[in-house]
């Protein structure tokens, strides 16, 4: 019986204790038709430039045309092969960039509050926040800043 009990201890070590509902930010998904067809050309027209977060090493790295793209169009990272042209993105590029995205936000999580993220676009002088010095949106209402919006709210 003791060595029964150690292992179930071994496993649910490995495995994981309790029951949340709520999934690791890693996890985190949002509506992939939307991103596809919205999200992704607010992102490459606002935030996937080389300084931003169109490189490697940020922690929201954005793929995007003329930017950063993963070497391997099956989404394994392979140093030695030289970056992809400009061919669409591929399904990794865009699940990364989705999924990217979503991690940094979730209606139940405290820490991943959509309106906090979004005032981190607009500036200070309209109840913005700092963003790296950065003001990526003039206005909260501007029509790229509610795509953002809508995709976030689709996040779980």
């Amino acid at each position: 019986m003791v060595r029964s009990l150690a292992q179930c201890a071994v496993v649910l070590l490995f495995v994981g204790c309790g029951s949340s509902n709520a999934p690791a930010p890693s996890q985190r998904d949002g509506d992939a038709t939307l991103f596809e067809s919205q999200v992704q050309p607010v992102l490459v027209k606002h935030c996937a430039f080389l300084g931003c977060h169109g490189r490697e090493g940020m922690p929201l790295s954005i793929y995007a045309l003329n930017y950063m793209r993963l070497r391997d169009p099956d989404g394994r990272i392979d140093p030695t092969r030289p970056a992809l042209d400009e061919r669409a993105l591929t399904g990794a590029e865009l699940d990364h960039n989705r999924k990217g995205l979503a991690s940094r936000v979730g209606r139940d999580d405290p820490n991943g509050d959509i309106e906090r993220f979004l005032q981190r676009l607009i500036p200070a002088s309209k109840g913005g926040i700092l963003h790296a010095g950065v003001v990526v949106f003039d206005n909260p209402d501007d029509p790229d800043l509610q795509v953002l919006r809508r995709f976030l709210e689709t996040v779980e």
